[in-house]
């Protein structure tokens, strides 16, 4: 006896569709909820992308939000963060800032030390605790890291 061919489609779509929710979910809800929201965008680059930014004691991770990676799409090392100067957003940016916010430029290595750069627009109490967590830990004070395998 076999099963129709629809009942086989829909498990497969089932499969398919069920980590991707997952993904989806856990990025908007568990990651949201436990870092702060930013605009960002790499160099050279139009586009600004909705995110979230987690801070640990070596590095800081880049969610996209709209993404169904579980793991960062990008991870920067603490020791190599360097910010730019901030400055008010301009021309096509005050459409996607909100009043008060700030770009603020950066550059540094991700885990593979590999260099990226790009910008963050952010509100000025998200943007004081960034500048606070760069600058409250020396190289000497901030633990190795430890690779996952």
């Amino acid at each position: 006896m076999t099963a129709p061919i629809e009942v086989v489609l829909g498990v497969v779509v089932l499969l398919v569709l069920a980590p991707v929710v997952a993904a989806a979910a856990y990025r908007l809800v568990h990651i949201r909820r436990n870092s702060t929201s930013v605009l960002a965008r790499r160099a050279g680059e139009k586009a600004w992308i909705y995110g979230a930014v987690r801070y640990s004691d070596t590095d800081v991770a880049f969610y996209r939000l709209l993404s169904v990676r579980f793991r960062p799409d990008v991870r920067l090392d603490r020791r190599t963060l360097v910010l730019g100067r901030r400055r008010p957003p301009t021309g096509d940016e005050l459409d996607v800032a909100e009043e008060g916010e700030m770009i603020v430029p950066f550059s540094g290595l991700d885990r593979r030390e590999r260099p990226v750069e790009g910008e963050l627009c952010l509100g000025l109490s998200e943007l004081t605790g960034l500048m606070a967590w760069v600058e409250a830990c020396s190289a000497d004070q901030v633990r190795p890291r430890r690779y996952r395998r």
